[in-house]
């Protein structure tokens, strides 16, 4: 009877979660999105690939005042650029950033940089004269374009690093306490996943999101 109740309670389980349309999968765009194959909200609006507790985070702090630089482009750039007055974005895939070029809206530029480490990749946030409130690190090289990052926020300033799970940000993080920034961590689903992931969000104590 063990075996019989855990099928019957897994059957259950599926059947809420994949067919009612109040359930947390339908309810973040997680269908929607496995269905695409990309970042889709449940109205079919683009998102980060990122957890959607951060996603819901995110919702309600990114203000239309805001500027944002963002290592690795993808609908993540698309869904910023509807919040915030304008995103610039670095991209290493040639094919990727060719795609997405055709899609942009005026507020976003994007910049095509080879993939490298510690070199011009991680240092192309300082092509533009300008401090962020927000960086966002999702691409490669992530540590350099941490140290990099945290040079180029203004007062206020936010980073945020995706996948901080990942033991090779070590070193990103100690840089962090260095300059005196504290962490708030996020974990959950992202679109089209199917295990916990966690970001980090790096901050002072006079902050742009008001944490």
């Amino acid at each position: 009877m063990g075996f019989i109740n855990k099928m019957i309670t897994r059957l259950r389980a599926y059947k809420f979660l994949v067919n009612y349309s109040g359930s947390y999968l339908h309810e973040t765009g997680w269908m929607k999105s496995l269905q695409s194959g990309i970042p889709t909200s449940p109205t079919g609006d683009p998102l980060p690939w990122m957890n959607y507790s951060l996603i819901a985070f995110l919702d309600h702090r990114l203000s239309a005042e805001m500027t944002v630089f963002e290592y690795g482009s993808g609908s993540s750039t698309l869904y910023f650029a509807r919040k915030v007055r304008s995103i610039t974005s670095v991209e290493y895939d040639k094919n990727w950033y060719d795609k997405l070029k055709e899609q942009v809206p005026n507020n976003i530029k994007l910049i095509f940089q080879e993939a490298d480490v510690n070199n011009k990749y991680c240092r192309a946030i300082h092509n533009e004269n300008e401090k962020y409130d927000v960086v966002i690190i999702d691409g490669e090289d992530r540590v350099n374009c941490m140290r990099e990052g945290f040079m180029k926020l203004n007062d206020t300033g936010i980073l945020i690093l995706d996948d901080s799970n990942r033991p090779d940000y070590k070193p990103g993080f100690e840089l962090a306490v260095e300059l005196g920034y504290r962490t708030l961590h996020f974990e959950g689903l992202k679109p089209t996943d199917f295990i916990t992931e966690k970001a980090t969000l790096f901050y002072r104590s006079n902050n742009c999101f008001t944490i």
